[in-house]
């Protein structure tokens, strides 16, 4: 039945307007909330109980909607009320609406409690040998709903994939000297031999290049921070030792345990299960490596993002704690 036959209810008991047909609706969410579950109650006083409520402040709700709706809500039939014809055609549209704003709501508070939206991690391959699968199982226990995409790169391609933004956090080796993003140093630690079981040198407690003369060492080549760390330190030393390169530091670690040299290694790469065919033994001087978080400079750093460091710091000082304990140098920066 139309409106136009009966007055409306709230203008008849509560209030004396006119309808402002051609004024701007701006209906908000609390407005649609009241209407909803007026017209499940058809009652002022039962829709307030289940707001918690005033019923002058319901009434009020209804109508300031009625007013930018530019018609009345409900009518007065004898002592019944009931939703006028435009009323209950509006219903599934309100329905819909509020189902959408209920689904944005909890949409933000996952990306407000980090437990939703996307995350994009570039590192170098060491660090895939364990410490950071922990990491991103730990995160992902208390970050179901994350999109999480994990890459392993070299260190030149970590940086780019952070400059180009494709990479959110990158985990690279210092030194890093690139225009466009900033790094974090997190971790440092020395380069250890890793000897084979029984060879010579596997009793020293410590070796020094030489004790290395005229043997077979793995280093990683100069293309990253490593290698070329290692390269620029015993720059004079390497002429006199038989040396083995190659491109990754548990390639070198791997070649090692099968009896092929003596790898100079960064620690991390025995994060992973113990390599019983190698003992670890300090190398002097020290050569110092620092692992280094790196971002986009002009990139605001989100919420997931430092969630996820957290994890990732637990990780590495578990590591650490451990290194520590077997006599190993190890500093956590962060």
């Amino acid at each position: 039945m139309s409106a136009a036959c009966h007055s409306s209810f709230f203008r008849e008991n509560t209030l004396s307007w006119g309808f402002h047909n051609g004024s701007l609706m701006k209906l908000g969410v609390r407005q649609l909330e009241v209407i909803r579950i007026f017209a499940r109650t058809h009652s002022v006083t039962e829709t307030a109980r289940v707001l918690n409520v005033s019923q002058p402040a319901v009434s009020q709700t209804l109508r300031e909607a009625e007013m930018q709706l530019g018609f009345p809500i409900a009518v007065r039939f004898g002592n019944r009320t009931r939703l006028t014809d435009e009323a209950r055609a509006l219903m599934p549209d309100i329905e819909r609406i509020l189902a959408q704003f209920s689904s944005l709501k909890g949409r933000a508070e996952e990306l407000r409690d980090s437990r939703a939206g996307s995350l994009s991690i570039a590192s170098v391959p060491t660090l895939f040998i364990a410490l950071l699968p922990r990491a991103v199982a730990s995160f992902l226990r208390e970050h179901r709903r994350v999109q999480l995409q994990v890459g392993s790169h070299t260190a030149a391609k970590v940086l780019q994939q952070i400059r180009q933004d494709t990479a959110d956090i990158g985990l690279a080796f210092m030194p890093i000297d690139e225009i466009g993003v900033a790094v974090q140093p997190v971790l440092r630690m020395a380069v250890v031999c890793a000897v084979p079981v029984g060879h010579a040198l596997a009793g020293h407690d410590c070796i020094r290049p030489a004790d290395l003369i005229d043997e077979v060492i793995v280093v990683q080549n100069a293309h990253g921070p490593p290698g070329l760390v290692l390269r620029e330190r015993l720059e004079h030393d390497f002429s006199r030792m038989r040396v083995v390169g190659t491109n990754q530091s548990s390639a070198a670690l791997s070649m090692a345990c099968e009896g092929i040299g003596i790898a100079l290694v960064h620690p991390l790469t025995l994060s992973g299960p113990p390599r019983p065919e190698v003992v670890t033994i300090r190398f002097e001087p020290k050569i110092e490596l620092t692992l280094g978080l790196v971002y986009a400079r002009q990139k605001p750093v989100s919420r997931i993002m430092l969630h996820f460091e957290r994890h990732l710091r637990a990780s590495l000082q578990e590591f650490c704690d451990t290194a520590t304990a077997r006599g190993l140098d190890c500093e956590m920066l962060i």
